[in-house]
């Protein structure tokens, strides 16, 4: 690895633990502001050099620090697991409200699920790295999702790997299994809902 690409790895790093770290600030205040944390558990990485050299070669780019930059939009990931769908847009707007942080797109996947039966909410976001007395902006892939959302994914992951092609039966079986997912996650948020007006009730009821 040459020196250009390894200082490219070393931002990667650096925009990773400045995610992280903001995100963390930004989780704190929430739960300072509404006596409540929305995230269950959160997993970042950075994409092995290997995984990068692969994805270039599918899309038919050399290896190069701009080719990384240009066309490899996930090095670094973040993937964000909560409770209740209700939580992941309260995440998205958290994420929206940091002043370090650029939105470069998003996608959402619950509202407009993939035809695999993948729901999750994507936001691609620029972070500021400083190195060398300047400033870059390195992009992160941030996925936000629910407990049941990110199962159906964990175990569709499994099930198709390595597999060159998908049987008619493995794919229906599992767009049932992602339908039945967010039955369940409708049925939590009403629940959610719920305890939230019996919360209310109750301080009304103090009073």
């Amino acid at each position: 690895m040459d020196k250009e690409l390894k200082e490219l790895m070393l931002k990667f790093d650096f925009a990773k633990r400045r995610l992280e770290t903001e995100l963390q600030i930004l989780l704190e205040e929430f739960q300072f502001k509404n006596g409540y944390n929305p995230v269950e558990h959160t997993k970042s990485r950075i994409k092995s050099y290997d995984s990068i050299v692969k994805k270039l070669e599918r899309k038919g780019y050399e290896l190069t620090a701009d080719n990384i930059l240009r066309h490899v939009h996930d090095v670094v990931g973040l993937r964000i697991v909560c409770s209740f769908v209700s939580d992941v847009y309260d995440i998205i707007n958290i994420i929206k409200s940091s002043h370090q942080f650029i939105v470069k797109n998003e996608s959402d996947y619950i509202k407009n699920p993939k035809n695999s039966g993948y729901t999750s909410y994507h936001i691609n976001i620029l972070v500021p790295v400083h190195l060398e007395g300047k400033t870059e902006y390195i992009e992160a892939e941030v996925q936000i999702r629910t407990v049941a959302m990110d199962c159906w994914a964990s175990l569709d992951h499994k099930l198709r790997y390595k597999l060159n092609s998908i049987s008619d039966e493995l794919e229906n079986g599992m767009l049932q299994c992602a339908d039945k997912m967010i039955e369940i996650d409708k049925q939590m948020q009403q629940l959610c809902e719920l305890v939230r007006k019996e919360r209310e009730s109750n301080k009304e009821e103090v009073l």
